[in-house]
């Protein structure tokens, strides 16, 4: 029996890195996948691929607004007739110094990473208490828990989401809803490949980068799908409000 047989999940941020690699390891598994992600060319290529091997949706949408969210839980409803698993994957880095990052930065930055996590959930957690039960898997990050220089606005995003899973999953525990944080390392992906790119030498950032994993390489996507994958799974039942850190061992360095 696959892991996911049955299941309808909704994930955000498919069109590449870990999204991506999650939405095919879910629909692999057996869940019917609602994929959103603002880049509409990227989705529909996912979907084409997808749609063959199991049941996947693509949604192309910014979930940086709150209508954006409602419409992207209302989609899956309309779709599969319910939403068991909801896995915030989507975010942006702004990478700048902290007296540089203006009013739209800041706005951006938190509406992608925070306000989207805090407007799905807010749409699904009512839909999952009426099928009693579901599973919510927030993306925060290992720089929820430590920092790093230039990181302000992202680090300040993802402790926000990191502190919100925690009230959740108290405030949802009684309702077998379980709400827990995956927070990974630096995993190669293109947003991860963006930032070595803005520096004045990209592959001595790179290599500055893999210089503070233990095990001596970036983590990669599906690393971290099969993490997620382990969450969105009946067997961590007893798991609420953890931060699943996923890093190499990079924090405890």
């Amino acid at each position: 029996m696959s892991r996911l047989s049955g299941k309808v999940a909704l994930i955000t941020g498919v069109a590449s890195g870990i999204g991506r690699s999650a939405a095919a390891l879910f629909t692999a598994e057996g869940a019917q996948v609602l994929g959103v992600d603002r880049n509409e060319v990227a989705g529909q290529a996912l979907a084409a691929t997808l749609q063959a091997e199991g049941q996947f949706h693509f949604l192309a949408a910014d979930l940086s607004t709150e209508a954006a969210c409602v419409q992207a839980i209302t989609y899956c409803c309309n779709t599969y007739g319910r939403i068991d698993i909801l896995y915030n994957n989507a975010g942006i880095a702004i990478i700048e110094p902290f007296v540089k990052t203006d009013a739209e930065a800041l706005e951006r930055v938190m509406a992608v990473n925070f306000k989207s996590v805090f407007y799905l959930c807010q749409q699904a957690i009512p839909k999952m208490q009426q099928q009693g039960g579901g599973v919510v898997i927030n993306t925060a990050s290992e720089l929820a828990i430590v920092a790093q220089p230039l990181y302000a606005a992202y680090c300040a995003s993802k402790g926000a989401v990191l502190s919100f899973t925690r009230a959740l999953a108290l405030e949802y525990a009684k309702e077998n809803i379980r709400i827990n944080a995956l927070c990974p390392g630096p995993i190669e992906t293109p947003m991860l490949q963006g930032e070595f790119a803005q520096a004045a030498d990209p592959a001595q950032a790179k290599a500055e980068g893999i210089a503070t994993m233990p095990i001596g390489r970036l983590g990669d996507p599906a690393e971290i799908a099969q993490v997620a994958l382990f969450l969105a799974s009946d067997a961590p039942a007893l798991m609420h409000g953890a931060a699943l850190v996923v890093d190499g061992g990079k924090t405890i360095l």
